[in-house]
């Protein structure tokens, strides 16, 4: 029984993610255009070329102006060769344009580009499944699948076509075995590790930083000598890269490295990640995020962890420092924080855990103020949300059994608020999922929103269950027929 449900689940939170993955996050993402410019060009010509933010002496310019035509045109300056960072998730997402076909000379539609970050959201939901399963129980593995496949933040920015959603399924891989070395050290994880970090650094530098991870494990399983084919397969890895570089231009690279190794770091990043939730460079609110995050410092900077804990722990921690360190001080890029997205859905499983077994009155408030945030999103100028009264109410009728608890201590009102909270986590997840389903139809309803062609698998559909996660008609929602709720 077990088993069908986890299939149901991960077949169902699949197709949220296919769905309308070309639309949203919206076409003509720089940072996407970046590396899938990138890539087409080294797979076509052998010489990569894009635009960069960098200080590219005038030289290397070869194009400045809009690259394609109409309304899916975009103003750029295209360097060669493009040094900005290696070639590996170039050549991924470049070359799943270049199999479609696509001009090099226009931006590159989203619908081929995204299918290496959406496949690999995929296999991280499954990850997480059997991370959570191993550490926990079924249920936690289960639960922060469903929390990253329908939380609308994780779930659009594992659409996004970046190396760090490569960073995120490894950095669970790592995590997944990381156990068994503890228990049984062999040489077998420190090569992983190292492979994994060398995969990851020549599609991103900041990839490398899982091997400082790995060396700390090796350590704590008190095997140092591990320690160097760790670094080995690491640093074959940094002189691909610097091979890479010296290949197209050697000056040129030292002066692009010398630059990006002094970016804007500050004591105000932290705080910065705290209080902007995003996964694109707009704050989004999403409450099962937040949520999450504060589950995951409850949980992280308790005492005497367990070991599984402790793992979940020191990953997510590693992980948020590298986004400090590197993502820049109050600039918001937040595909740098996509590597422990994964590990807040577990720390939000054993959150809503822990709610589960003590429906009291503050947990119950703070997560009725959290998991239905989704509620507003879901409005917009034809769609009202729910009444500012409506909302008062029902707030104050949802805690009132646990703040009666608290009066009268009777076993019946602590299992009616556990069961308002299921419900109402189950009201989260719905609208949650219905928001990811129609996001393209709700932001553009009655305005023109641009997108390229679409696939075979961003058209996939929700067989039957589809018509409950679509808009209604918008006529009179405003007045006549406006909701209750």
């Amino acid at each position: 029984m077990k088993k069908i449900l986890f299939l149901v689940a991960f077949v169902y939170l699949s197709i949220l993610r296919f769905h309308n993955y070309d639309r949203i996050p919206g076409p003509n993402h720089a940072e996407e255009l970046l590396y899938g410019w990138s890539g087409i060009y080294l797979w076509e010509t052998g010489v990569p070329v894009s635009w960069s933010s960098l200080p590219y002496p005038d030289k290397y310019l070869v194009f400045d102006g809009p690259v394609g035509s109409g309304p899916m045109a975009v103003p750029a300056k295209l360097y060669r060769p493009w040094l900005d960072e290696p070639p590996l998730y170039s050549l991924l997402s470049g070359g799943m344009a270049y199999l479609y076909g696509d001009p090099k000379t226009a931006p590159l539609p989203t619908s081929h580009t995204r299918i290496p970050s959406v496949i690999l959201g995929t296999l991280t939901a499954a990850l997480i499944f059997l991370v959570g399963k191993r550490f926990f129980s079924f249920w936690v593995g289960f639960t922060a699948m469903v929390i990253y496949g329908a939380t609308p933040l994780f779930v659009f920015a594992s659409r996004l076509s970046v190396p760090e959603n490569l960073t995120a399924c490894a950095v669970l891989l790592v995590l997944y075995f990381t156990p068994d070395y503890l228990k049984k050290p062999r040489l077998w994880f420190p090569f992983l590790c190292g492979l994994c970090s060398a995969i990851l650094g020549l599609a991103k530098p900041t990839g490398f930083f899982l091997a400082p991870l790995a060396i700390f494990i090796s350590l704590l399983a008190r095997r140092p000598r591990h320690i160097f084919l760790t670094l080995t397969l690491t640093l074959t890895g940094v002189l691909i890269f610097v091979w890479y570089g010296y290949h197209y231009d050697w000056e040129l690279f030292k002066w692009l490295v010398s630059i990006q190794g002094v970016r804007f770091a500050g004591w105000s990043g932290l705080g910065h990640i705290f209080t902007s939730p995003a996964y694109d460079i707009f704050n989004f609110y999403d409450g099962w995020y937040i949520f999450c995050f504060i589950f995951a410092l409850f949980f992280s900077l308790q005492k005497n962890h367990p070991l599984p804990l402790k793992l979940l722990s020191v990953f997510f921690w590693f992980w948020l420092l590298v986004a400090v360190f590197s993502g820049t001080e109050q600039d918001l890029l937040p595909w740098y924080r996509y590597p422990f997205f994964p590990l807040l859905s577990l720390f939000g499983a054993l959150g809503l855990r822990h709610i589960w077994r003590n429906p009291t009155f503050i947990p119950l408030a703070f997560s009725f103020g959290l998991l239905l945030t989704t509620r507003f999103y879901l409005s917009n100028a034809f769609r009202p949300t729910t009444p500012p009264n409506t909302f008062r109410i029902t707030y104050l009728l949802l805690l009132s059994p646990a703040l009666l608890y608290m009066l009268w201590p009777k076993p019946v009102l602590k299992k009616i608020s556990r069961v308002i909270f299921v419900l109402f986590v189950l009201l989260g997840l719905y609208y949650n999922s219905k928001y990811i389903y129609s996001v393209f139809e709700i932001r553009c309803e009655s305005i023109s929103c641009p997108f390229g062609p679409s696939t075979t698998l961003s058209e996939t559909r929700l067989p039957f269950f589809w018509r409950y996660l679509v808009m209604p008609d918008p006529a009179g929602l405003l007045d006549t027929n406006r909701p209750k709720f």
